[in-house]
């Protein structure tokens, strides 16, 4: 068979477009939300989080089986997050359940549990938590918004510590900015002092007057 005649296989992007491509106005919508006039397309909205915990460790085996566990999770397409804790003896799973209104994979919790079993993770539904979890909020929005939000004290402080040392800390990095802008200000001054057709150039006129030391040594008055 010619190699021509072979059909080429799609990336991922392009057999979403084709799956979506029936979707209605009303559900494409879904896909937006809108944020100081602006029109963001985020994949999830209100998703679910599940919590298993007091899971025997004989059954993690060693912490490196329960790493591996949570790369395995982290393969299903439906599982947006898994963190597998061997010490505390719980799994976390953030997942896109049957019920949402997004168009990404689903998965149910029937089928995560029978996974997990599969895997030779007993869990119980007695000491499970599944409840809802906004994904624009506390996943995508949070990853995005200004590193504030997730502000650490220095090494070797508390944060009540370092809230209380934060306001000198902005003042004088506030002075230091002031000062380097001002030295390179003075520095381009210079500059132009010594290259008038420069400063014609770019229509900036040279003030006569007493100009510090500079890299091109004393500038007359």
């Amino acid at each position: 068979m010619d190699k021509s005649e072979k059909t080429p296989k799609m990336s991922e992007y392009q057999e979403d477009l084709i799956k979506n491509s029936a979707i209605d106005d009303e559900k494409i919508k879904k896909q937006y939300i809108e944020e100081n006039g602006n029109l963001f397309r985020v994949p999830y909205r209100i998703v679910s989080k599940v919590v298993f915990s007091n899971i025997d460790k004989a059954d993690f085996k060693d912490s490196e089986h329960a790493a591996r566990l949570q790369y395995r999770l982290m393969l299903n397409d439906a599982i947006l997050k898994a963190r597998v804790h061997y010490a505390r003896g719980n799994i976390i799973i953030i997942y896109n359940p049957l019920t949402s209104d997004n168009l990404k994979e689903k998965i149910g919790i029937d089928e995560i549990i029978k996974f997990l079993e599969g895997e030779g993770i007993r869990v119980s539904r007695e000491h499970m938590v599944d409840e809802p979890y906004d994904y624009y909020k506390n996943f995508y929005s949070y990853a995005f918004s200004p590193p504030a939000i997730r502000e650490h004290a220095p090494y070797g402080y508390t944060i009540q510590e370092w809230k209380k040392m934060k306001p000198e800390y902005e003042k004088k990095k506030l002075e230091y900015r002031k000062k380097s802008e001002d030295k390179f200000h003075e520095f381009q001054m210079n500059y132009l002092k010594q290259h008038p057709e420069l400063a014609k150039e770019y229509g900036i006129e040279i003030q006569e007057e007493k100009v510090k030391h500079g890299i091109f040594g004393r500038k007359k008055k």
